[in-house]
């Protein structure tokens, strides 16, 4: 319907805003009840609002009924400010203050939602619009303390808008109470001031496009310029004034514009300007239906057409006008009187009302002070009974709480140094797997010696002294082929005794791409040694570039291990699933990357399941069957290479598919 009522107005472009305005008014007619309704009375009310005071609160009135008919108290608010707005143009200030009153009320309900789906204004907005309604009904009253003359009021409310508006990043509200605020320095001549807020204002109109109030802003600085007796500036802004007012449709500030330019021609006795602009103003002044006002107004309209002819020397025309102009402004001045009265009136009922308020939630506050230390004494003896009971069985709780405790570090030490043990054990089997291969050479080696040294001898005591040097070569050979597999089989018990003795802590210079070549052939052999029919692809990835880093390398060697042997029990457990076609694969890498080392350990077993993977480093979770793990592994690794190491261990995995370890060290 909003798209619609768009449509309308673009189509009737052409035949006038007069044209437009009265085919909403048909279309209203029509509509259903609800937001098409209140959306028609929006943009008619947006039509009138500074063209006719009277046709404006019409509209205005009427959004709020449908607001009310509907249950909507954000229009309803908004509405009642758009007519507290009319009302002051109109003098009438009693019904203004007690519609902004209503306004502010249904502000202050904390029920009030902070969003609205009816737009309430020609501009979208869809922030808080609690401050929205608060930052409009602050700059409403700015204007309703304009007729009382209080310049403190004012700058308040003015300032206020003007705060909450920048606060929700909202241009009109912005632009607006900045508008006014240069209006009211301008009225205590504070000349500076006044040049700030109204270009900030005219900054702010720009950028947004709200522009509907860009004449008052011009005629405004072209009134700075007037003071500071720059005639020529100053004419030029109250053109600028008029040109503004004619293209946004604002008779108010049109007219206004106009008064400046009567008042510039007839101070320079240019009767037949003056004369023009006097007699337009009162034109627009009638079709505003602006009778009073501080500025604008009936009375002032006749004075200047009054003065105007005089200035034109016609005398009859000019006493005429100056006679309608004292009856109207000694009928203005009474309705001013009656108006501010019924304003101080209002307002000194609403300060009564008030303090009786006041009276009344200070009693109320009274009683339930009074009722709340009471209830207060009670709780309080109540809850000194439950804590001595309390108390008395902390006593008894704490002795069993000790006792259990204890049962627990005693069984979590045996459960840590059974995971130890079961990760040495898989070590010292892979280690002896692996020393069988030296100690084989050692050996064969060491009989064909006794054999050549036998030779030797024979030759020797035939006196071969060339066959004895060639067989003693020989023996030399193999002496270094023992002493080489006798130094490989040193290093891998040394490894071992490193691996089952308590880590140092301290950092040495290790050949990464060694330790996980070493540690991958260990856990291959401790699972073959295990399981004589396992076998299982291995591949590896070495970056050359990695070089050696200094780590801690017992405890790394540690966590390569535990996840190099969780990834061969993974595929192993796999395999006994009997899949077609499927290769137990265990892939090793290491990559050098941004400053930091990469180890990755990936197998193309049973993957882990998501519910699972978010548990796997928490101490004694484990997926073996009871008696083939502790739980310990994952979560003993983890801690060696984030706390030690200052490291990440993560982990990426797809059920029934694939497991990836990263291990990332920083250099």
């Amino acid at each position: 319907m909003r798209n619609c009522i768009k449509i309308l107005f673009f189509l009737l472009v052409p035949f006038g805003l007069n044209a437009q305005v009265d085919s909403l008014r048909k279309l209203l007619v029509h509509s259903p009840d609800g937001e098409m309704q209140h959306n028609l009375c929006r943009d008619i009310y947006n039509f009138y609002e500074e063209q006719n005071r009277d046709s404006a609160l019409l509209y205005a009135e009427k959004k709020i009924a449908i607001a009310r008919k509907c249950g909507k108290r954000v229009p309803e608010a908004y509405s009642r400010i758009s007519k507290a707005y009319q009302l002051t143009g109109l003098g009438r200030l009693g019904e203004a203050y007690r519609s902004l009153l209503d306004a502010f009320a249904i502000i202050d309900d904390p029920k009030l939602p902070q969003k609205e789906d009816w737009q309430l204004s020609v501009a979208p907005f869809k922030g808080d619009v609690r401050k929205l309604l608060r930052s409009y009904a602050h700059h409403i009253s700015g204007i309703l303390m304009l007729r009382t003359e209080n310049i403190q009021q004012q700058i308040f409310h003015f300032s206020e808008a003007g705060r909450i508006g920048t606060e929700i990043n909202y241009a009109p509200r912005q632009m607006l109470a900045y508008m006014n605020l240069g209006l009211v320095y301008l009225s205590i001549n504070k000349l500076d001031s006044v040049l700030y807020y109204e270009n900030l204002s005219q900054q702010i109109a720009y950028q947004s496009g709200f522009k509907k109030f860009l004449g008052i802003v011009k005629f405004t600085i072209g009134d700075v310029y007037k003071a500071k007796g720059d005639d020529a500036t100053a004419l030029a802004y109250y053109h600028q004034g008029v040109q503004w007012g004619k293209e946004e449709n604002n008779l108010n500030a049109w007219n206004r514009a106009y008064m400046r330019l009567f008042r510039h021609y007839f101070a320079a006795g240019n009767g037949d300007s003056a004369l023009y602009y006097a007699v337009n103003n009162l034109r627009l002044i009638h079709e505003m239906g602006q009778i009073s006002g501080t500025e604008t107004n009936l009375g002032v309209a006749y004075e200047y057409l009054s003065k105007g002819y005089q200035l034109k020397h016609q005398f009859d025309s000019a006493f005429k006008y100056q006679g309608m102009a004292l009856t109207i402004k000694d009928s203005l001045n009474r309705i001013r009187i009656r108006s501010l009265s019924d304003l101080q009136n209002l307002s000194f009922g609403e300060q009564l009302r008030l303090q009786n308020l006041e009276k009344e939630r200070s009693m109320y506050q009274n009683k339930v002070r009074t009722y709340a230390l009471l209830s207060g004494i009670v709780v309080f003896v109540l809850v000194a009974v439950i804590l001595y009971r309390n108390n008395r069985q902390k006593h008894k709780t704490n002795k069993v709480l000790e006792s259990t405790l204890s049962n627990l570090r005693s069984t979590q030490s045996q459960l840590v140094q059974s995971e130890k043990m079961a990760s040495l054990g898989e070590l010292t089997a892979g280690i002896a797997h692996e020393i069988q291969n030296p100690l084989n050479f050692v050996n064969n080696f060491s009989e064909v010696n006794t054999e050549l040294l036998t030779e030797m001898k024979d030759e020797l005591n035939k006196g071969n002294i060339d066959d004895a040097k060639a067989i003693a070569d020989n023996v030399i050979g193999n002496e270094q082929k023992i002493n080489y597999h006798g130094k490989r089989a040193d290093a891998i018990v040394k490894g071992m005794l490193q691996h089952s003795r308590q880590s140092n802590g301290v950092k040495e210079l290790t050949d990464i791409n060694a330790l996980t070549d070493e540690y991958l052939r260990l856990a291959y052999h401790g699972l073959r040694a295990k399981d004589k029919s396992f076998n299982a692809a291995m591949k590896t990835d070495f970056d050359k570039s990695v070089g050696s880093i200094n780590i801690i390398s017992q405890d790394i060697g540690r966590v390569v291990l535990n996840l190099i042997t969780n990834a061969f029990y993974a595929v192993a457990d796999k395999k006994k699933k009997g899949i077609d076609g499927y290769e137990p694969t265990i892939t090793v890498s290491t990559k050098k990357n941004d400053g930091k080392i990469i180890i990755t350990v990936k197998d193309n077993g049973m993957g882990i399941p998501q519910h699972v993977k978010e548990k796997i480093f928490q101490p004694f979770f484990t997926t073996k069957p009871t008696g083939e793990g502790t739980g310990l592994g994952l979560s003993m690794s983890y801690d060696i290479i984030t706390k030690g190491h200052g490291g990440e261990l993560t982990v990426t995995t797809q059920e029934e598919e694939y497991a990836e370890f990263t291990i990332v060290l920083p250099i």
